[in-house]
């Protein structure tokens, strides 16, 4: 149920609940003192009440996800600069590998959750 509140031209204040039906008002809505329609207001409090929902709900993973993308680069920048200081063949190998995959994975997880 989202709590509607309208204030008409009027002066009229007039709340109601409601359950919206595919995010709008199920049937016309008028002021009870002049008549006036409130069917466009209420559409107006439902779709912010509803992306409002949205946004709430979306936030969490997102940031985590950022966070998860970032910290594989990191990986893989640290990876590619501790090769450049190495001498040994092998070991830059592994540590060149060891970034790539870092890198790879911070691609991977941002373009799955797109």
């Amino acid at each position: 149920m989202i709590p509607i509140k309208i204030e008409c031209g009027c002066g009229q204040k007039y709340a109601f609940d409601i359950e919206p039906l595919c995010g709008r008002m199920p049937g016309r809505v008028t002021c009870p003192v002049c008549g006036l329609d409130g069917t466009r207001v209420a559409n107006e409090i439902i779709a912010y009440n509803l992306a409002a929902e949205l946004a709430v709900e979306k936030s969490g993973p997102n940031i985590v996800m950022i966070f998860a993308v970032i910290g594989c680069l990191l990986a893989g920048v640290a990876g590619v600069i501790k090769a450049l200081s190495m001498k040994d063949g092998v070991n830059v190998l592994l540590c060149l590998l060891g970034a790539s995959v870092a890198f790879a994975l911070a691609l991977a997880v941002y373009f799955w959750k797109r």
